[in-house]
């Protein structure tokens, strides 16, 4: 691994300690409200979100919603197996192979 990646990869851990810590250090032992838990459960799947979502939908920089999109198409699968499966390494196998087949289909 190459010296930069390696400081990188330390210093955006770095930067994600410094910005946690001192809210911890600040709030204690003190319970947090339900009305922020509940809000603050909303954060992580916010975040994923915004970040799978230009993966699936842009395409050399332009939205694209057809379906040649194999990415799309991959998506819906998943998500259907994710929601009656419930099992997050058949999710991601699953996800792997269809992207990998309509990869090779389209």
């Amino acid at each position: 691994m190459r010296i930069s990646i390696l400081l990188i990869i330390l210093g955006a851990g770095l930067a994600t300690y410094l910005t946690r810590f001192p809210l911890m250090v600040i709030s204690g032992n003190r319970e947090i409200s339900p009305k922020l838990a509940k809000l603050m459960s909303f954060i992580a799947p916010a975040v994923l979100t915004s970040l799978i979502a230009p993966a699936i939908f842009l395409r050399e920089g332009r939205i694209d919603l057809s379906l040649s999109n194999s990415y799309i198409i991959a998506s819906v699968i998943t998500a259907i197996i994710a929601y009656f499966s419930k099992n997050m390494l058949v999710t991601v196998i699953s996800g792997i192979a269809s992207v990998a087949v309509l990869m090779y289909i389209l």
